[in-house]
């Protein structure tokens, strides 16, 4: 596979993922975080609508990457997927069960790796943009709960 399908493709790696998440997190969020104020924000409804927000920006950055014929943003963002995996796995250690989405993220954290590698051998500074991409994307999630939770507050 060339570096282009693999771009192409990476949204439904990304999906893959997400779905897991979706599938599980209703189960993990109140037997985990009962006295958390993560659960004060969360519902699945609440989780769907940021999945499905941050997928179109995923979808819009790749379609700005393809029509300027620059991956490098695109890049970073992919990158900051395989960083967040290790959140996934932090998760997992230190609440002493699994976190939804660890297993399909190290699988296509693994894909993206093999696929990225011989590519960023060459570009070691899209590493580090990669952590302030994956910054934005934390404040974007953390931001779009809020909004989320003032819009559709519990009453």
């Amino acid at each position: 596979m060339n570096q282009l399908s693999f771009l192409l493709i990476f949204p439904s790696l990304f999906m893959i993922h997400e779905m897991e998440e979706i599938i599980l997190m209703p189960k993990f969020v109140p037997s985990k975080l009962e006295k958390n104020i993560i659960k004060d924000f969360y519902t699945p409804f609440k989780f769907n609508v940021v999945v499905l927000e941050e997928f179109l920006l995923l979808l819009t950055i790749l379609m700005f990457s393809i029509k300027y014929n620059n991956f490098m943003f695109y890049d970073t963002v992919i990158i900051a997927y395989i960083y967040h995996i290790f959140v996934h796995l932090f998760q997992t250690l230190l609440l002493k069960s699994y976190s939804p989405g660890l297993l399909s993220g190290i699988i296509s954290s693994l894909y993206c790796i093999s696929m990225m590698y011989p590519y960023l051998n060459h570009h070691h500074y899209l590493y580090l943009y990669s952590l302030l991409t994956l910054i934005i994307i934390m404040l974007n999630i953390l931001i779009s709960f809020i909004l989320l939770n003032t819009v559709f507050s519990r009453k």
